[in-house]
C-alpha cells in the first residue's frame, strides 16, 4: 500500500480540529472567543463543550490525516 498525500481540504479540517481541541482543553493555549462561540453552537445541538470533547478532537485530527493518506479520495 502506497500512502498518498492527503487533500488540502483534509489538512485544513485536521488543523481546525486540532486548534479547537487544544483551545477547549486549555493546557497549551486557550482562545476565549472560540470557546464561547463553540460552546454556544454546541448548546443549540444539546452537546456540552467538555474536556472529553476536546480530547476527542485532538485525537481525531491526526487520525483524519492518517486516513486521508491511506484512503484515496479523502
Amino acid at each position: 500500500m502506497n500512502p498518498n498525500p492527503p487533500y488540502f481540504a483534509t489538512i485544513v479540517i485536521a488543523v481546525v480540529l486540532m486548534v479547537i481541541g487544544l483551545s477547549l482543553e486549555g493546557s497549551l493555549f486557550s482562545i476565549a472567543t472560540l470557546n464561547q462561540v463553540l460552546g454556544d453552537a454546541l448548546a443549540v445541538v444539546g452537546v456540552k463543550a467538555t474536556l472529553e470533547l476536546a480530547r476527542i478532537l485532538i485525537i481525531a485530527s491526526p487520525t483524519l490525516l492518517i486516513i486521508g493518506s491511506l484512503v484515496r479520495g479523502i
